[in-house]
């Protein structure tokens, strides 16, 4: 199953400048202009009030609702709980959820393979994310998807977000990539949230938009994010993700209803016990995209794709 973007709507905002006049007032209306000044003092601290409350309680609202439109970083520690879950964890689940099925890639053949070109201006293998941050599947294919691309490098500058509260599975809770950098060896990624958690104000439906697709990002998802590849899908569903173009993702790999009840910090804490429900689904889902990507680097890192659990998924996928 898998949540349909939706158009991107048009968002028409004014800019209007204004011209402020000033002029004397007349010598006989002294004393009232010094009450008009006192008047407008007053209505000034009040208006001040006010806006302090109010930005007060943007800064306290919380950071799962914000979305890209209100940026908040992902703490350090939760960070290092996913993107550092122990190694006997990725071997004792392998492939394996007790509760929810976990779905492989889709493997595709005879294609152009797909390469990025990192900072230093090297082609590697690529690693495409296509996504929204209202979207519930999406979040909870992030979760997998970062555990997967810390065992080939680094990233920075993860935020925070969680799935619009009036989709299916609402709040889910997750990481944005929509400020995200890469540094990793043996792969580039491009990681694209599209739109933000925060509805449009026309009622339509949307939500804002956060990042504006390439020729070559639209390119991709127009050719490999259809039917062709996914028959019980449909046209342009999110996740999308394309490993090298050898290997996609459309939708989320397991169902975000594994996360019912639990808050982020829960999940998070529960990585390093490998009976965990939660932890299954991530760890399973991650075990599969990290054997899809060994498949494109040749099999690098060697300690990671010969690693038990990523041999247990190449070879459910026959690879």
């Amino acid at each position: 199953m898998a949540q349909q973007r939706p158009s991107s709507g048009k968002q028409n905002a004014k800019n209007q400048s204004r011209t402020v006049a000033t002029k004397s007032a007349p010598t006989k209306a002294g004393k009232r202009s010094h009450t008009t000044l006192y008047t407008w003092g007053l209505v000034g601290v009040v208006l001040a009030v006010v806006v302090a409350l109010i930005v007060v309680s943007l800064s306290s609202s919380s950071p799962a609702t914000k979305g890209g439109n209100g940026y908040q970083a992902a703490p350090a520690a939760l960070t290092k709980q996913l993107t550092e879950i122990p190694a006997s964890v990725y071997n004792t689940v392998g492939v394996t959820s007790s509760v929810t099925p976990v779905n492989a890639p889709t493997q595709v053949t005879s294609q152009t393979p797909l390469t990025f070109t990192d900072a230093s201006g090297q082609a590697k293998p690529g690693v495409f994310y296509f996504g929204a941050e209202y979207c519930p599947y999406c979040a909870a294919e992030r979760w997998s998807m970062i555990a997967a691309l810390s065992r080939f490098g680094s990233m920075s500058g993860l935020g925070l977000t969680s799935s619009s509260s009036t989709d299916v599975y609402p709040d889910t809770p997750s990481f944005s990539f929509v400020k995200a950098s890469f540094s990793m060896k043996d792969i580039a990624v491009r990681a694209i949230e599209r739109y933000s958690n925060i509805p449009l104000s026309d009622g339509s439906g949307g939500y804002t938009s956060l990042t504006t697709p390439t020729k070559a990002d639209a390119d991709l998802v127009t050719e490999f994010d259809v039917t062709k590849y996914f028959p019980s899908g449909s046209n342009g569903s999110i996740p999308f993700i394309d490993i090298g173009n050898q290997f996609l993702v459309s939708g989320a790999s397991f169902s975000p209803s594994i996360f019912n009840g639990l808050t982020r910090d829960e999940i998070a804490k529960g990585l390093s016990d490998p009976t965990l429900p939660a932890t299954q689904a991530i760890v399973a889902t991650a075990n599969y995209l990290t054997a899809a990507i060994c498949k494109t680097t040749g099999g690098q890192p060697g300690n990671v794709c010969t690693s038990k659990g990523v041999v247990a998924a190449a070879k459910a996928m026959k690879i």
